[in-house]
């Protein structure tokens, strides 16, 4: 893994550029956040000032050629967890949905998903400060973007990203747009924590009124073997798989249904899996007449993404 540093630095005249540094010069001494725009192959990091969102590092985490994606995971998570221990001030962590551009990443996209969680759980109780939250792109992006609708399309989408940032901050042209998203998800939750407002808002959590939906089950003994049959169950518009996946688990006293409605929220069209144990919800199951998957599997899986939009 290629694990590239920059910092802005002030230079003669009152310009500012972006001066490449090591890992260990990451010194983080004023309360901040971490954002990171995970991919399969560059991953865009960024750590931002709490307060007002200044940008303090921007990070480039590319895989080489002849690294496995499972290496890579491991290998970033290393390198994080060596800048949070070394940085106590960053205490905050966003991390943003899966977003699929082409649907044979998407297994290696949700493997890489959970390196933040995991990273606290193998190390605990050391990073257990750490408060880590999972952000839907076209939520961060209609705060950023803000008053500017967020366009229809992932280029035009990363294009009005890129254009807005670099008018706001010239000296970012030279960065990746891994690191370019990052850094605007990170700014959208400086803002909501400037404002005062509770940055789960950014999650994927908010109540909405009833809609139709698709939803289609798979039977699986684990997360992979799911992800596996995912590409032949998916029917659905691949325009909406660009914006998100959510990836939720439920218990047996969990509302099937209304988990879905809050789930999916009121403004963001995409896909949902929602997972649960095969011996619970059985109105679930005799409703939508999945007992033989029941009897197989350990685990079953509703892939459910909405039937129109407004």
């Amino acid at each position: 893994m290629k694990f590239l540093v920059r910092q802005p630095q002030q230079i003669q005249g009152g310009g500012i550029l972006m001066r490449q540094a090591q890992i260990e010069d990451i010194n983080v001494q004023q309360y901040a956040i971490l954002a990171i725009d995970g991919s399969t192959t560059n991953s865009g990091l960024a750590i931002m000032r709490e307060s007002d969102g200044a940008l303090m590092y921007s990070i480039s985490a590319s895989r080489e050629d002849n690294e496995t994606p499972v290496q890579y995971k491991v290998r970033l998570k290393r390198q994080v967890a060596d800048i949070l221990r070394r940085n106590k001030f960053i205490q905050q962590a966003y991390y943003e949905e899966p977003v699929v551009h082409n649907i044979t990443a998407i297994k290696n996209l949700f493997m890489l998903r959970t390196f933040i969680e995991e990273m606290i759980v193998e190390n605990e109780p050391e990073f257990n400060y750490l408060k880590h939250y999972e952000i839907p792109n076209m939520r961060w992006k209609k705060v950023f973007l803000a008053p500017e609708k967020v366009p229809q399309g992932t280029d035009k989408q990363k294009a009005a990203v890129r254009n807005k940032m670099e008018n706001m901050l010239p000296f970012l042209n030279i960065v990746t747009q891994d690191e370019i998203d990052a850094i605007g998800m990170g700014w959208a939750a400086c803002t909501y924590i400037k404002q005062g407002i509770d940055t789960s808002e950014l999650e994927s959590k908010k109540k909405v009124r009833p809609f139709k939906y698709n939803i289609i089950f798979i039977g699986a003994n684990c997360d992979d073997d799911m992800l596996t049959e995912f590409y032949d169950v998916y029917k659905g518009p691949e325009r909406i798989l660009e914006n998100g996946i959510s990836f939720t688990e439920i218990d047996g006293k969990t509302k099937f249904e209304k988990h879905i409605f809050e789930t999916m929220g009121s403004e963001d069209d995409k896909v949902l899996i929602v997972k649960f144990s095969s011996k619970h919800h059985g109105n679930v199951i005799l409703e939508h007449k999945i007992g033989n998957l029941a009897a197989q599997y350990d685990y079953l899986y509703a892939i459910v993404w909405r039937v129109t939009r407004k």
